[in-house]
């Protein structure tokens, strides 16, 4: 993990972080600050792992303007003011700050940024405590430390299915977009998951896992009869 005195002259160096304040670089961390906007599901259609969800089913909330709280249980997608540039040999992971999460606002633990993310990051407030919470534009909600990694990846995020590349928006959720949802629809000649479908989605991704473990396996039986 990178220490401050490494992500400072990265940040000088490079266009790690725009824009940057030096002065919330700390320990091993960058603090992140809170955008003006953010989203929140405002439809009453229920939400199933892998249907398409549009901007319609969200409402776009200005915390500058709007007078807007997260309600108890609630949650909300935020965006990060900065824009972020992991270089190709690093993986970038967000975590919380105690001070935040000490008041009962939980945001996107476990986080993390591919190698060669570029991009504002979007991230899930949640609201655990029994009262309404307001959120403050430009407030550092959350922090960004960066990983080394031993070697160059085989597939940087610009190789791999890069939906959230270049995010200058709160990014909503493309789960319908991975490779194996999307080839479930082609040979299906739909556009969308729907509630119907659901079980046929299920048996063809659980059949691709299998084929995928038969294949290696196979490989790894052909390995070992070239030692033998």
């Amino acid at each position: 993990m990178l220490s401050d005195r490494e992500l400072l002259k990265l940040a000088q160096e490079s266009e790690l972080i725009s824009p940057f304040n030096q002065e919330y670089c700390e320990g091993a961390t960058i603090n992140l600050t809170l955008s003006p906007i953010a989203k929140q599901y405002s439809s009453d259609e229920p939400i199933t792992l892998g249907m398409e969800i549009s901007d319609q089913h969200y409402k776009m909330i200005n915390l500058e303007t709007d007078d807007f709280v997260i309600e108890p249980t609630k949650s909300v997608l935020i965006q990060t003011n900065e824009f972020l540039k992991i270089p190709s040999n690093m993986t970038g992971r967000i975590y919380e700050r105690y001070s935040v999460k000490s008041l009962g606002l939980l945001i996107s633990p476990a986080h993390y940024l591919n190698p060669g993310y570029r991009g504002k990051i979007s991230l899930l407030a949640v609201n655990t405590t029994t009262v309404p919470i307001r959120l403050v534009p430009g407030i550092k909600i959350c922090q960004l430390g960066l990983f080394k990694l031993e070697s160059e990846p085989l597939k940087p995020y610009e190789k791999q299915n890069p939906k959230y590349m270049d995010a200058q928006n709160v990014s909503i959720s493309k789960l319908h977009l991975d490779e194996e949802i999307q080839e479930f629809l082609r040979s299906k000649g739909l556009n969308n998951v729907s509630d119907n479908m659901v079980r046929d989605l299920g048996d063809y991704l659980m059949s691709h896992i299998k084929k995928s473990a038969k294949n290696l396996a196979a490989i790894a039986k052909e390995e070992l009869n070239k030692l033998d």
